[in-house]
């Protein structure tokens, strides 16, 4: 009987020293992962906020996490060897963990990164995004900085007040820029609903397309000019900014951005034909004779920076406003605007929803709150959460790990 207990006690000891630990690593790991996720999140929303008040913004990354774990696992046990002891036999298992995380905090405000942020956006990438189906009105007011219409008139997307509307507004007498916008971006929409034949609450169905542009460059080469004869000539041209066809030689543009909708025919048609015809809806090139001031006609996409200081303005307007007014997708004369129940671009310290990323700004917390919606049953959302994530794929397109500086490792200690 001694002996089975001496083994169990040999057996026990192995198993704990044999022990991988997988479960404690596993879930230190995953703690990583979700702090890796929220410094980002936490850092993106400090940054809005900070827009806002009109401060410098900044980036910094958590470039790396270095977990050390240690396990550390024993026995003791008393078993008496005479017959005549009084001392029951008792064994004292242990098992420890220890963890050291350490982390590489480094900033990407580098040259390359901020020259990335505000340049204006990759046609190539809203195109993505419109093939997702994000809803169309939501990218009409994030991406676009402005609308100029076709006998040019332009529509700055804004919270700004315009001084030659005032007196208009509702509310305060200052009509802010963004409803003019609002109204515009209304209008083209309820023509794409016109032609593809469908009545509100229902949508016509946007899509987005990139193409280049062949503007003719002079007239058509003249004499005996051939490829065979002259490609020494043709050598010289860089071929993503020329292109010859025939005898005629076009400037190629870089990606430029279709918005089209599809018609009750099943045909895609172009939502701002004055600013790129039906053919950009399904061509990779177009060939564009219009004179070069038709370029400034359409929608104008913004930049990352734009976004970001877009939204600061958008939660000063709404701080401004109180009284839960927040700037929704609905035109000034639409009637839900209430952050509680309104399509709500952005807020933070939602009235309704829980949170679900938070930042310390100040001496207060901001949070932003997912509200959930059934779009089935047409319920307004609140689209917060969801700008986030596309600011933040935004911003990370600009980043490369190179241009990642590590400053001295930083050690937590528990």
């Amino acid at each position: 009987m001694r002996d089975a207990a001496r083994f169990a006690i040999l057996g026990l000891t192995l198993a704990l020293c044999g022990c991988s630990g997988s479960r404690v690593i596993d879930s230190y790991a995953a703690d990583y992962r979700d702090t890796v996720a929220n410094a980002g999140d936490a850092q993106l929303l400090l940054n809005i906020l900070r827009a806002k008040d009109n401060l410098p913004i900044h980036f910094y990354d958590l470039s790396n996490i270095h977990g050390s774990i240690q396990l550390t696992a024993g026995a003791t046990a008393t078993i008496p060897f005479t017959n005549t002891s009084l001392v029951s036999s008792t064994i004292s298992p242990a098992i420890a963990a220890q963890n050291s995380p350490t982390f590489d905090l480094g900033t990407t405000d580098t040259q390359e990164f901020t020259r990335g942020i505000l340049s204006q956006l990759d046609p190539r990438v809203v195109k993505t995004l419109f093939d997702q189906g994000v809803e169309p009105r939501l990218m009409m007011l994030l991406f676009f900085s402005k609308y100029t219409s076709r006998n040019g008139r332009v529509f700055l997307n804004t919270t700004a007040c315009d001084p030659s509307d005032a007196g208009r507004h509702p509310e305060l007498g200052c009509l802010n820029q963004v409803y003019g916008y609002l109204h515009e971006i209304a209008g083209l929409l309820a023509r794409a609903n016109a032609g593809a034949g469908v009545r509100p609450p229902l949508q016509a169905k946007l899509q987005a397309n990139t193409y280049a542009a062949l503007r003719p460059i002079g007239g058509a080469l003249a004499g005996a000019w051939t490829l065979k004869d002259n490609l020494d000539q043709l050598r010289q041209l860089d071929s993503t900014k020329h292109k010859l066809i025939g005898k005629q030689l076009y400037e190629v543009s870089g990606p430029r951005l279709a918005i089209c909708y599809e018609t009750a025919q099943k045909k895609l048609v172009s939502l701002i034909p004055w600013q790129y015809p039906d053919a950009a809806c399904t061509q990779n090139e177009i060939i564009d004779r219009r004179p070069p001031t038709a370029e400034n006609l359409g929608l104008s996409l913004r930049s990352t920076y734009d976004i970001i200081q877009f939204l600061g303005q958008v939660l000063r307007f709404q701080q401004e406003k109180q009284a839960n007014r927040c700037l929704t997708l609905l035109r000034i004369r639409d009637h839900d605007r209430s952050c509680d129940t309104g399509e709500v671009l952005f807020q933070v310290n939602a009235p309704a929803g829980a949170p679900v990323v938070a930042t310390r700004y100040g001496d207060a917390t901001y949070a932003i709150y997912d509200r959930g919606c059934n779009r089935d049953r047409q319920e307004a959302c609140d689209y917060s959460v969801q700008v986030l994530a596309i600011l933040e794929l935004l911003i990370n397109e600009n980043k490369a790990a190179k241009d990642i500086i590590a400053t001295p490792r930083v050690q937590f200690v528990p």
